[in-house]
């Protein structure tokens, strides 16, 4: 039994990092919840698939940091900026006033919670000095 349960946590991660490569793509698809999934998944099936994972860069970009509980600030301005569309974009066409409410509600969870995390300094570029 614990060998399907093995099988289907592969598959699922494997199915979500796809999903979260294609939100490196697509603008209004989330990137991060699915490569946390990704990362709860191969932990749970295979210490080999997880340190692979944990090597790559859509790793070091998009989950660390988040699992860290700080993220830059560019990162945060594309994460408020990409829900914010998606959340506009909802509210334009929600039919009913109480789902608007909903929808600001959210909107502003999400920016507490942009507060909250702590803000990491931009990591700086090598520098060469010439002399």
């Amino acid at each position: 039994m614990k060998q399907l349960y093995r099988w289907i946590y592969i598959v699922l991660g494997t199915i979500f990092l796809g999903i979260g490569i294609l939100g490196i793509f697509l603008p209004l698809l989330p990137t991060t919840p699915f490569l946390l999934l990704t990362s709860f998944f191969y932990t749970r099936s295979s210490e080999r698939l997880n340190a692979y994972f944990r090597s790559t860069k859509f790793y070091e970009e998009y989950v660390k940091g988040f699992k860290k509980g700080e993220l830059t600030k560019k990162q945060k301005i594309k994460i408020l900026a990409t829900c914010y569309i998606c959340i506009g974009i909802s509210a334009y066409f929600a039919p009913h006033m109480y789902m608007r409410l909903i929808l600001a509600c959210i909107a502003i969870v999400q920016l507490i919670s942009m507060f909250i995390i702590k803000t990491k300094a931009d990591e700086p570029k090598d520098i060469i000095i010439k002399k």
